[in-house]
């Protein structure tokens, strides 16, 4: 193990057993799902969809993890406006982006609808705004009633196991419908903990966790991404948070990830870690993710920022590790939509 942290207790077990990652089953859905092509079918009666912008916005919309501030929509500013949906991965990078935008001096405008788990996944997700299938007759559309107004520029996911294209085409068709010009991004997951321990290993190893995240990355690109792009060409795009973490971690076995002092904080007892439970992410991590965020949507490197988290927040040291693992990842990674073939740390897009 790197950067002083112990070996997991486990492995002096002699009846140790290869830990397993957690939280990646997705429940069954029946083939074709009904959420998208299925208009005249009777499971789609009243969904969200369907109905007239005005009858949209009139519903109600109040919940403990939906941020639903008036007005619906903003006229445009000097930062992106950003409708969202997602899960406890992507809450972290949820949290951290007002900051960093702020930091960066945007005016950014937020407004998300998340749950935890498979729950907040763009399929469960559509199906709780709509008030359809898993949500039959509880509509609950925080980010529809907003994208009605046509003044966002943004929507974001947290990607689920066993993701199909058409869980995301009925959100693409409905933002494109009142907001033409929308861009779209996808979480991309990462590594867990568990992640790291190969056959017959006692302790993670960065050599299992490459293999990992290539074979993470292989289904969005492979699949996912492309039947995607054929739909809408040039308008979906992945936030890279599986290439973000394998760069930290790569870090971190090399004993180069400043004050990041263990992997899995349940096990090890050490914090701040990379994970604080092997799935979820440790201490200050939500910076990274949130830097990737960042460097994604607006095709800049966090490096430009010169305003920076308090130190007792994050770490000045580390804090710059992450603004440059952000960027790296953002531009190495073809499904980001950004390059930068100068250096300048400007997007060859926007430049």
């Amino acid at each position: 193990m790197a950067q002083g942290a112990p070996k997991p207790k486990a492995s002096k077990d002699p009846e140790f057993k290869r830990p397993q990652s957690k939280h990646r089953t997705s429940r069954p859905v029946p083939n074709p799902w009904l959420g998208f092509g299925h208009d005249d079918h009777p499971a789609m009666r009243g969904a969200t969809y369907l109905m007239k912008a005005e009858e949209i916005q009139a519903m109600p919309r109040r919940g403990k993890n939906a941020n639903n501030q008036e007005p619906l929509g903003f006229a445009k500013g000097s930062g992106l406006r950003i409708v969202g949906t997602g899960h406890s991965w992507m809450r972290p990078g949820y949290g951290t982006l007002p900051h960093i935008a702020r930091a960066a001096g945007l005016e950014q405008r937020m407004r998300l609808n998340t749950r935890g788990g498979e729950a907040g996944g763009a399929r469960m997700m559509w199906e709780l705004e709509n008030g359809i299938l898993s949500s039959k007759g509880k509509p609950f559309p925080v980010c529809m009633a907003a994208i009605t107004t046509g003044q966002w520029d943004v929507m974001m996911w947290g990607g689920y196991t066993n993701d199909r294209p058409e869980y995301y085409f009925g959100w693409i068709d409905f933002c494109l419908k009142h907001n033409p010009k929308m861009e779209f991004y996808r979480f991309n997951g990462w590594p867990q903990w568990a992640n790291g321990f190969g056959e017959g290993d006692r302790e993670p190893r960065i050599e299992n966790y490459r293999v990992f995240a290539t074979q993470r990355n292989r289904p969005v690109t492979t699949k996912l991404m492309a039947e995607i792009e054929k739909r809408y060409p040039g308008k979906v795009h992945v936030l890279p948070t599986n290439e973000a973490m394998l760069l930290a971690l790569e870090l971190y076995f090399q004993g180069k990830l400043p004050g990041i002092k263990g992997l899995n904080r349940k096990v090890d007892g050490k914090s701040p870690s990379i994970w604080s439970d092997g799935g979820h992410l440790g201490k200050g991590m939500n910076w990274l993710e949130g830097y990737v965020f960042y460097a994604t949507l607006y095709k800049k490197s966090p490096e430009l920022i010169k305003a920076r988290p308090p130190e007792k927040v994050l770490a000045g040291e580390l804090d710059k590790v992450f603004r440059k693992i952000a960027w790296q990842a953002v531009v190495n990674y073809p499904l980001s939509g950004v390059t930068d073939k100068n250096g300048n740390g400007i997007g060859d897009e926007i430049e």
